[in-house]
């Protein structure tokens, strides 16, 4: 089922308790503004990690204290719930959260799926009899929750190739820990993004099923930063130097890749020799709103969120964004 209001009412009242791996302190300066960031550790976090040690945020007036968590949901709750000023994840939550009147909405683009340049595959154990569709019929499945973007176009990849998606069962597993959860055999199979893709492919453990994510469209906005809407209307003027210190970042980080590999693999715990040896992921500075719109439309289609609204109303006045459809 959806994540209903009270889940993430529960989830924030857990995320203002839980701890926090703090990865950055506060920068000195009684002039500048502080605010509280979590991101997911995943090779899309390289936009703030770089924007953070670049001191992009320091020179538009606010300092960044950033920790880590390994759920989209769970972040998104704690923005909710005060934890934190802004948060990373996929757009499912925030889909779901609107149509429950939560006030989220989407400040800043991060991941975008490209089919042509796929960081994100469907894997299963490398001596797993599971070959097609179909067999995954009553598998398990690790997932940052039930309903997740991974969740929800695999089980419509499963159906559109003779398989019975409603039958897969996920399980909610943080990002750090699916990997472990699918060679223990606890799990049957899973989606992932770099690094922890890269992580997997490098082990010779896993092989790939299929690209799922192409179920929703070629390509598409699959993260962002949220922050609420009150705080978005307190304080319009930290929000633009968040957003444009992100997107200065992008930028740079897009041109730089190999650069960024050392940022990513401290912040995820990862071997910085291994991730250099995988795909890396596309973040976006900008968005048209057919990127949002496409993934929206189908949470509505496949019952994710019980009513269809325009992806505007979900996007603050800060997102970047771009006439074309790219």
């Amino acid at each position: 089922m959806p994540l209903q209001r009270s889940d993430f009412i529960k989830l924030a009242a857990c995320a203002s308790l839980g701890e926090f791996v703090s990865t950055a302190g506060p920068a000195a300066g009684d002039d500048l503004k502080t605010v509280r960031v979590i991101s997911i550790p995943t090779d899309a976090a390289k936009q703030l990690l770089y924007a953070q040690k670049a001191n992009l945020f320091r020179k538009r007036g606010i300092q960044v204290e950033i920790s880590a968590m390994g759920s989209g949901a769970a972040i998104f709750a704690a923005v909710v719930g005060g934890s934190a000023d802004f948060g990373s994840g996929s757009l499912f939550p925030v889909f779901t959260a609107y149509g429950h009147g939560i006030p989220l909405r989407i400040v800043a683009p991060i991941g975008l799926y490209d089919t042509d340049h796929c960081d994100t595959w469907l894997l299963v154990a490398k001596d797993s009899a599971l070959h097609e569709p179909r067999d995954l019929n009553g598998k398990i499945m690790g997932a940052d929750a039930p309903t997740d973007i991974y969740v929800s176009a695999t089980r419509v990849w499963m159906d559109k190739h003779g398989g019975d998606g409603k039958s897969l069962r996920p399980i909610e597993l943080k990002a750090t820990e699916q990997l472990a959860a699918l060679d223990a055999g606890r799990i049957d199979v899973v989606v992932l993004k770099p690094p922890y893709l890269t992580v997997a492919m490098q082990s010779g453990k896993v092989r790939v099923l299929g690209k799922p994510l192409d179920m929703i469209a070629p390509r598409f906005l699959i993260s962002c930063w949220v922050a609420t809407a009150d705080y978005i209307a307190r304080n319009p003027d930290t929000v633009n130097a968040f957003v444009a210190a992100l997107g200065e970042s992008t930028r740079w980080t897009n041109a730089h890749q190999p650069e960024t590999i050392d940022m990513v693999a401290a912040f995820s715990g990862q071997d910085p020799a291994l991730l250099s040896r995988g795909v890396r992921s596309i973040t976006a500075d900008s968005v048209s709103l057919d990127n949002v719109q496409k993934p929206l439309d189908f949470a509505y289609k496949y019952g994710v969120i019980d009513q269809p609204y325009d992806a505007r109303a979900i996007l603050a006045a800060s997102v970047p964004m771009t006439r074309n459809k790219t």
